[in-house]
C-alpha cells in the first residue's frame, strides 16, 4: 500500500514517484496500453463505469495536505500526452488500481 498524507492507494502495478516537493506529489503508473475501467460506484448520474482505451500510463497528481487529486490518462510515456483527466476526492478512501485479465480497474 502506498500512503502519503491523506492519500492511500493499492496497486497491482509499480508506482513511481516522478515529482515530489513540499506540497505536491506526481505518481506514474505504467499499465502498458491496457483499457482502464473507471469504477465510479453508486452516484446520482446512474453511471456504473467509464472506460478508456489504449492507456499507456496513469499519472496521479495530489497534494500532501489536500483531499482531491487529478488523474491523467496518458497515450504514451510523454507527460503531455494526456487525452483525458478528471478529479477524485480521496479523503477517507483507498484508491485501487488492479489488473483484471487484460484490463485495469481503477476504483475508489
Amino acid at each position: 500500500m502506498y500512503i502519503n498524507g491523506n492519500f492511500k492507494m493499492e496497486s497491482d502495478y509499480e508506482v513511481r514517484v516522478i515529482r515530489e516537493d513540499e506540497f505536491d506529489v506526481d505518481l506514474f503508473i505504467d499499465i502498458n496500453y491496457r483499457s482502464v475501467d473507471l469504477d465510479i460506484g453508486n452516484n446520482d448520474l446512474n453511471i456504473s463505469r467509464i472506460q478508456f482505451q489504449m492507456v499507456k500510463a496513469i499519472l496521479l497528481r495530489f497534494s500532501k495536505n489536500g483531499t482531491r487529486m487529478t488523474c491523467h490518462m496518458l497515450r504514451d510515456i510523454d507527460l503531455y500526452s494526456a487525452f483525458s483527466n478528471f478529479e477524485i476526492e480521496y479523503k477517507d478512501r483507498v484508491i485501487n488500481i488492479e489488473k483484471v485479465e487484460e484490463k485495469v480497474v481503477l476504483s475508489i
